[in-house]
């Protein structure tokens, strides 16, 4: 049975034992108090933080009742240690857990400093050791250590009773501030056994409480359960739904493993009906005698151009600087190196991850237009597609690690298996699928370095690898082995199906199915990180269905761009502009973006809130749908448009910039942050130029890869130079 603390704030005369027993148990730190603000009466401090794990708030509340008007009501916040917390539902490694006695409690050796966790929260309770340079995470425990210590047999050598033992463990066994408090206010004991007792309180003096246990039904239940003689949003209590919030992250994490299978079956399906498709009527033709134009080889070289170039010394000179942001980071730890906080745990480097993720969709989506959809004719941006999308994805795991605070626990996503935490299987999916976009490149430069052995070894174990990269993802989200063995036969099947055969022309469309199918789960789990913070993020982004608009947004983000970046190489390198391709490019980022926009604007009127379009937030969604998504829905959709450069060009820019204002919008304009409990001091952000060096460092040398790339590979198409328009 899982104990539970009950608080009545009634019987609390202020006297702050609690705090004080809280730091003496715990070891933590004094700090310099400060003259009460303005309406905090004598509450100091303000806040939680990593050296104040309990803070005692105070209230004035009106009361007629009274001689002076109003009756001073003191609370005691900490952790509310959920019976469902969202923070342990969002830890990627279990660094945060709830145990079977009832308190969460955290393990800094499994941490790996996402702060996922403060954000997960609604009352803002876990707090961060900014001022380290190895911060772990701080909270009450409920002093579990004191919980869970053992009653001793001896006391000065004499053999204790069990009466004795049975009263040294009432004594000692529950949390340092329950066993200090002076007044009555905090009883210790099992959560039914308090509930019974609460209400009890409020029938017996009806007078006395409002009709209300804080905490009973809140967030599903918590830990720490409430009585007061006024309501508790006058206390400063939030109010906070009914049903356990990872409730709709567990469903969309529990969908991975089916999706996983039924995604690789569709495609596998689709590739098999376009292929017989195309077979057919080549059949057909020869014989109905009808010439076929043979088919052109494409063929790939590298340009020419100059290795310390005026643009490729700038990129060097926004690398090095980058670099050195990047030894700053860890030389001054992430306090003092970034604009972060307690309120903002997430910054510039996350909106960075999340939009570089989204318009690096290119390489997934090009993968199956000219694979699984058969589109040869676009093959040709292939190359530049994959090399793109695996420096891209390179380049944010590197800015990720700036963004951990102990990115040396990286293992601890081995080792450990989460509930269903969506930052759990965003990262192994961007890990594997790292894994498939290499072994996509790999032909490159193995062909042109005429290593022949090689590529025929990869030309017959490419496509193997699939089934073992699929099931172990399977195994990871699922640890059922029904659904990896399921997984591995749907995907092996399909490798074996889709073997390349003697005198045949290899196609790796097994990666290409892995690519999509990895790339299906990330985008879309992206979006599941927010189904945690329908408290935080305001509703005009908050949906249940947030992961299904991610992975939508990502299509059409990751074709627009492609289409910019064959133009950037058409004009930096005097290459003619393949106009055909790019209308073709256009025409799907139109039907992509179309499907996007109907879902997401109707998500938000289906749910009501387009009410909410109001205010700084309204005019960043007007701005995100209107200008960045339907004008630029309106030119995609006219041919004219798509065969023209320059309209084709801005129109996928705006595409691109509406999908990375979004992005920017889930992390920062559209939240409401309330900051550390009680909330209500919360800090402004601001990125310092550390965070802007890496982020544009990264950028800078993923533009410098690629064309070193397509200096020395055989990337882009072969190609007569023509002159400037």
């Amino acid at each position: 049975m899982a104990e539970a603390t009950l608080i009545d704030t009634t019987n609390c005369i202020g006297c702050r034992s609690c705090q004080v027993s809280c730091k003496q148990w715990n070891d933590l730190p004094g700090v310099k108090t400060k003259a009460p603000e303005k309406g905090l009466g004598f509450q100091e401090p303000k806040v939680l933080s990593a050296k104040s794990y309990v803070v005692v708030t105070d209230w004035l509340v009106d009361d007629s009742k009274s001689s002076t008007g109003f009756k001073q009501i003191f609370a005691k916040r900490q952790c509310m240690h959920c019976e469902d917390p969202a923070c342990a539902s969002a830890c990627p490694a279990t660094a945060l857990h709830k145990t079977l006695e009832g308190p969460v409690v955290y393990d800094k050796s499994r941490c790996i400093g996402c702060r996922y966790c403060m954000w997960a929260c609604p009352w803002g309770v876990p707090t961060a050791e900014w001022d380290s340079l190895n911060p772990s995470i701080r909270k009450c425990t409920n002093c579990y250590d004191r919980l869970a210590a053992q009653v001793p047999e001896t006391r000065n050598g004499v053999a204790l009773t069990a009466e004795e033992q049975k009263g040294y463990g009432a004594k000692h066994s529950e949390p340092a501030c329950v066993k200090q408090c002076p007044g009555g206010a905090l009883k210790y004991g099992e959560r039914d056994a308090l509930l019974a007792e609460a209400k009890l309180r409020i029938k017996n003096h009806p007078g006395k409480y409002v009709n209300h246990i804080y905490g009973e039904h809140e967030a599903g239940g918590t830990g720490m359960l409430y009585l007061a003689s006024a309501p508790f949003e006058e206390l400063g209590f939030p109010r906070v739904q009914s049903e356990p919030i990872p409730h709709l992250s567990a469903i969309a994490l529990g969908s991975v493993p089916p999706a996983v299978v039924g995604v690789g079956a569709v495609l596998g399906g689709t590739f098999a009906l376009n292929k017989r498709r195309e077979e057919v009527a080549k059949a057909e033709a020869v014989e109905k005698k009808v010439k076929v134009t043979p088919e052109r080889h494409t063929e790939f070289a590298p340009v020419a151009d100059k290795v310390f170039s005026p643009v490729n010394k700038l990129l060097m000179a926004l690398i090095g600087f980058g670099g050195l942001c990047f030894i700053l980071r860890f030389l001054l730890g992430l306090g003092h190196s970034t604009g972060l906080s307690d309120t903002w745990a997430w910054g510039l480097w996350i909106v960075f991850d999340f939009s570089w993720i989204a318009i690096a969709a290119g390489a997934f989506c090009t993968a199956g237009i000219i694979y699984v959809l058969r589109r040869h004719d676009l093959y040709s941006i292939g190359r530049t597609a994959v090399l793109m999308g695996f420096l891209s994805y390179t380049f944010v795991v590197v800015t990720l690690l700036a963004d951990l605070g102990l990115p040396w626990h990286f293992y601890s996503l081995a080792m450990y298996k989460p509930k269903h935490s969506a930052m759990f299987e965003v990262s192994w999916c961007i890990a594997l699928y790292l894994t498939v976009l290499l072994l996509e490149f790999l032909p490159v430069p193995l062909e042109w370095f005429g290593l022949k052995r090689y590529h025929d070894l990869w030309t017959k174990y490419a496509g193997a690898y699939v089934p073992f990269a699929i099931a172990l993802f399977v195994f990871l989200l699922s640890r059922n082995l029904v659904w990896v063995g399921l997984a591995f036969v749907v995907f092996a099947v399909l490798a074996w199906l889709f073997r390349t055969r003697e005198g045949q022309k290899p196609e790796p469309i097994m990666l290409a199915i892995a690519a999509i199918t990895f790339s299906t789960m990330h985008q879309s789990s992206l979006g599941s990180l927010y189904l945690l913070m329908p408290d935080k993020l305001s509703h005009l982004w908050w949906s249940p269905i947030m992961l299904v608009c991610y992975f939508l947004s990502s299509i059409a983000a990751g074709t627009s761009l492609m289409i910019l970046i064959e133009m950037s190489i058409a004009k930096g390198y005097k290459r003619a502009l393949r106009m055909d391709q790019l209308a073709a490019m256009g025409k799907i980022s139109f039907w992509a973006l179309l499907v996007y926009l109907v879902v997401r604007l109707g998500d938000v009127a289906m749910r009501g809130n387009l009410g909410l379009v109001s205010g700084r937030q309204g005019v960043s969604f007007i701005a995100e749908i209107g200008l960045m998504g339907l004008l630029s829905l309106l030119m995609l959709g006219l041919s004219k448009v798509r065969q023209s450069p320059r309209a084709l060009g801005i129109a996928a820019a705006l595409v691109v910039a509406g999908v990375i204002w979004n992005r920017c919008n889930g992390v920062i304009y559209g939240m409401s942050l309330k900051g550390p409990l009680p909330q209500i001091a919360p800090l402004h952000y601001m990125p310092t130029i550390i965070e802007w060096g890496i982020s544009i460092g990264m950028i800078a040398a993923t533009i410098l890869l690629f064309k070193m790339g397509a200096m020395f590979l055989p990337i882009l198409p072969k190609e007569e130079v023509v002159a400037a328009q």
